[in-house]
């Protein structure tokens, strides 16, 4: 009878040790669940935040005044307005007075820059 008895007990005992177990891991994977959602809405009330600036930003007097300046050509009534034209000309060479080793032939001075474009691009 002892026998039968610690038996049934060792299987009762086995079976609340695995019950124990899995909810123990059902406890560890809600767990990590709830975390890796916690941060996940973090993340949400960032990019909401971000979105919210950007519509105060948008609705701002600030962007009105620099849209309406840059795309309708519009301008404040205190303030002026100048209009700048790029250059039509090509680039022009700077003329040196004439040296001594040169037989009074005039040196022509390029710009820096446009020494370095002929020297990469031009043969």
């Amino acid at each position: 009878m002892i026998k039968i008895g610690l038996f049934i007990g060792l299987i009762i005992l086995i079976l609340v040790i695995v019950s124990i177990y899995r909810e123990t891991a059902k406890k560890n994977q809600i767990e990590t669940e709830i975390s890796k959602l916690k941060e996940e809405a973090q993340q949400v009330a960032k990019a909401n935040s971000s979105i919210q600036e950007k519509i105060d930003y948008f609705q701002s007097a600030d962007y009105m005044e620099k849209e309406a300046k840059d795309k309708l050509n519009l301008k404040s009534p205190d303030e002026q307005v100048v209009v700048v034209k790029p250059s039509m000309a090509k680039e022009t060479p700077i003329v040196q007075a004439s040296g001594p080793d040169n037989n009074n032939e005039p040196k022509v001075a390029i710009a820096n820059h446009l020494k370095w474009w002929n020297y990469f691009f031009k043969y």
